[in-house]
């Protein structure tokens, strides 16, 4: 009698133990899974804020256009690649902010030696010599990020463009979208959209006897699709932001 009563207490703690182990690794795995999450969120938004922040310190001056233009230009495999003055000292190294200045900031995708893509920012000085050779280095701004893609307002019309290549003028605004890649491996690419307007193209075109359209803002953007450079699939944007 003895012995079955111990047994039966033995058997009842064990279902105890069991019962409080899963309700605690149920508890950790959620808790590592909720963490890792935030931590993705917060990487995106610094990144997004980065690129908000740099845009938004965009210089024009219609006296030296030659010096201020945006570029914007499409990369094969790589999707967008931006380019322009800013005023903003968003992920300037200690090392380049004497010799930059004001600096021209080139963002797009790049590849590692291994070849894995990543979202690289490059510094050059805003005033150097176009025809002395500048030695380039390139930042890693995000390793989650694996596509990207750049769309620009023409402030005459209103329309959103995918290159930018007039040197006398500004965009109205700057549409990034930014695909990051899933925390696990079956989890699909978050893609975030933001729009920034951008100071300086109203002063241009009435520079130039024109008048802004203002037909469109950024108070709210359209879902657009990015090539993704792993898989080469086109996906819809995920995310819907308030241009700022």
């Amino acid at each position: 009698m003895l012995f079955r009563s111990v047994m039966l207490a033995v058997t009842i703690l064990g279902l105890v133990v069991a019962a409080v182990y899963t309700t605690w690794s149920t508890s950790l795995t959620a808790w590592k899974r909720g963490t890792t999450v935030m931590e993705g969120f917060q990487r995106e938004r610094i990144v997004m804020e980065t690129l908000q922040d740099l845009a938004q310190s965009a210089l024009f001056f219609t006296s030296s256009p030659e010096i201020y233009q945006v570029s914007g230009v499409q990369t094969p495999g790589l999707g967008s690649t931006v380019s322009f003055v800013t005023g903003s000292t968003s992920l300037l190294p200690p090392s380049e902010q004497l010799s930059a200045g004001l600096r021209r900031v080139t963002i797009s995708l790049r590849r590692d030696q291994h070849g894995v893509v990543y979202l690289g920012l490059a510094n050059t000085p805003a005033l150097a010599d176009p025809e002395k050779e500048q030695e380039v280095q390139w930042h890693v701004l995000s390793a989650d990020v694996i596509g990207f893609g750049v769309q620009y307002r023409n402030p005459r019309d209103s329309t959103w463009q995918d290159r930018w290549e007039e040197g006398q003028l500004i965009p109205s605004a700057m549409m990034f979208t930014v695909a990051f890649r899933g925390n696990d491996r079956d989890m699909p690419p978050l893609v975030v959209t933001r729009a920034v307007e951008l100071a300086g193209a109203e002063l241009a075109l009435e520079s130039m006897g024109e008048a802004i359209n203002r037909q469109n803002t950024t108070n709210t953007v359209t879902q657009r699709e990015i090539n993704l450079s792993e898989s080469g699939s086109a996906v819809p944007a995920g995310e819907e932001s308030i241009g700022e």
